[in-house]
């Protein structure tokens, strides 16, 4: 295409990209936006009548976000003015255009980035604020422009030098009690839109996220009170912008220094509202956000005040309910609270402590532990199994690690007795392996006994999953011999269907005693492998080899290359040979 930037090429670049990933259109957009021609053709591009599909004219008014931000000091103050003007007219247009939203968000972060860069938001925003006050559809407009101006504030979105941008917040804060006022005024008016409360919650919840609101002048609107009714009850409509606007406070409480004893009762008192919201994933997911704030804030906040103790107990029983009621995408938000309060308890190493949260402590145990417990259908599935389940236990693991100086030794019995118990379900025997093996570590004089008598008791147990723990179980550096590892691999290599991706990563395990890796080369006809996993081991085990010192790497090289496999066919053995030519011709 030409290089000559037009409105028809432009559109049929767009087009173009829209389709797919097409090289020459994203350079051609590219050159385009950083083109003085991108002021014109933009302009024309919004004010072609009948308008043009919504995916051009949101490109266009993206392409002039940029020039405005990027050129802004190049534009003369009659060319501000009437391009400021040229924005308002294309909002209240695109405010009457059916599914126009990422339109009028692109037009807010011109007009947004517009008025912060020209910076006389004393009269500016009121004037902005009364031209988009008329009709129903252009106050929704306008109150998207007011929810994205603090987020471009950032640095990143803002190129202004450091003193003009805190001059711009600076100012933006001296507005914010009007546009509180005026976000309060529109709740008053019945002629808007279902969604405007949540939208005038999702604009306030901005404001004081990037700081220009403070909590204590949010508690004090009737902005919160309508939060407030909607978390309670719970109303689905409005309950994520009220959650946000929750949160937003105690994110900000905690940039403060200071949290409001009100706004913490606010946030406990919803525990019933939380509880009554069992089934609905989005509500609990906003509660869970909320809950986890209050604790993170009100535990940063309180570190050094050992008075606010008990308050701090109250924050954890919300934690407690989460890990309770919740599903399991949910629970995961709260993990790492735990291991906040695990390292404040360490470090301190102070025994009141210990015997304040231990029980708590016990109790999430208690509830982590048939969270975490395998679905019965796995019994005959090899691993790994839900990628969800990976992750939700790769969460738990690492609590458990954390909090491993804080469970106490009739709890690991406890856990032991349900592995070794031949009664015990499979599922609760393999989630028993798992939470024994995070929490051995801090009783490092009984690690090995530990992990001894579990192999002893529960080896022949068949569930590939249990299988996988065991291997993990030795896997922990310096806790078994190497006998006993050696004979954990073969015994799995054995089996009817051996973990084979489970034993070749823990090949290195045997290490530097190459001579079972000979042995396991030797006898790997004996294994139930497919051919092509046999090379595979033959060649992590010449990977392994070739790590060994000169002398040790020569004998393992030799007795490699002595290998008689005498149950395969001719031509097998020689693929096998050229095999471990390959892997050593470089050595």
């Amino acid at each position: 295409m030409s290089r000559e930037f037009t409105m028809d090429h432009v559109i049929k670049a767009v087009n173009t990209l829209n389709l797919g990933n097409v090289v020459w259109a994203d350079e051609y957009l590219a050159a385009f936006q950083k083109s003085n021609d991108t002021w014109i053709i933009a302009e024309e591009i919004l004010s072609y009548r009948p308008p043009h599909d919504l995916h051009i004219m949101t490109f266009a008014a993206m392409s002039l976000a940029k020039k405005i931000k990027e050129c802004f000091q190049n534009l003369r103050k009659s060319q501000l003015i009437s391009l400021k003007n040229c924005l308002i007219e294309h909002l209240k247009y695109a405010a009457m255009m059916p599914d126009s939203n990422s339109l009028i968000v692109q037009l807010g972060v011109c007009l947004a980035a517009l008025g912060l860069m020209v910076s006389q938001w004393d009269h500016e925003l009121q004037d902005f604020v009364q031209k988009l006050s008329g009709k129903p559809h252009h106050v929704m407009a306008l109150l998207e422009v007011l929810k994205v101006v603090p987020e471009e504030t950032r640095p990143s979105n803002l190129l202004l030098p450091v003193e003009q941008l805190d001059i711009v917040i600076q100012q933006l804060r001296f507005q914010s009690p009007y546009v509180l006022d005026v976000l309060e005024g529109l709740l008053e008016r019945q002629d808007l839109p279902d969604d405007a409360m949540s939208k005038c919650l999702a604009v306030c919840a901005s404001w004081t996220k990037f700081g220009l609101l403070s909590p204590n002048e949010v508690l004090e609107s009737k902005l919160l009170l309508k939060a407030e009714i909607i978390l309670v009850t719970p109303l689905a409509k409005g309950h994520l912008q009220a959650a946000e606007l929750i949160v937003a406070m105690l994110e900000q409480s905690l940039v403060r220094t200071n949290l409001n004893g009100r706004l913490a009762d606010l946030v406990i008192s919803l525990k019933p509202a939380f509880k009554r919201s069992m089934g609905d994933n989005p509500l609990l997911q906003n509660y869970c956000n909320i809950f986890v704030n209050l604790f993170n804030t009100h535990f940063k906040l309180t570190q050094t005040n050992p008075e606010r103790l008990e308050e701090r107990l109250l924050t954890i029983e919300l934690l407690l309910l989460i890990a309770e009621k919740s599903p399991v995408e949910v629970i995961e938000a709260s993990l790492g609270m735990w291991s906040l309060i695990s390292e404040e308890v360490l470090h301190d190493a102070d025994p009141y402590k210990y015997s304040v949260y231990r029980p708590y402590f016990l109790r999430l145990l208690d509830l982590l532990f048939p969270r975490a417990t395998l679905p019965a259908s796995y019994e005959f599935m090899m691993p790994p199994g839900s990628a969800d389940i990976q992750r939700f236990r790769g969460l738990i693991g690492e609590v458990l690690l954390d909090m491993a100086h804080m469970i106490n030794a009739d709890t690991m019995e406890k856990l032991y007795n349900i592995v070794v118990d031949e009664q015990s379900p499979w599922t609760e025997v393999e989630a028993g392996v798992f939470f024994l093996r995070h929490l051995m570590g801090n009783m490092k004089k009984q690690q090995t006994d530990i992990i001894l008598s579990i192999l002893n008791n529960i080896q022949d147990r068949p569930q590939a999953f249990i299988r996988l723990q065991l291997l993990e179980l030795i896997s922990i550096p310096e806790t078994v011999s190497i006998e006993i590892i050696w004979a954990c691999l073969v015994n799995e290599l054995r089996r009817a269907e051996p973990m084979f991706p489970a034993i070749e990563c823990r090949l290195n395990l045997v290490m530097p005693h190459w001579n079972y890796l000979v042995i396991l080369a030797i006898e790997m006809d004996g294994f139930r492998l497919e051919e092509s996993e046999r090379c595979q081991l033959l060649s992590s085990i010449c990977a392994l080899i070739r790590e060994l010192p000169a002398t040790h790497f020569r004998r393992a090289k030799r007795s490699m290359f002595n290998i008689k496999w005498l149950k395969c066919p001719a031509h097998t053995q020689a693929n096998r040979l050229n095999l471990i030519q390959n892997s050593f011709e470089l050595i």
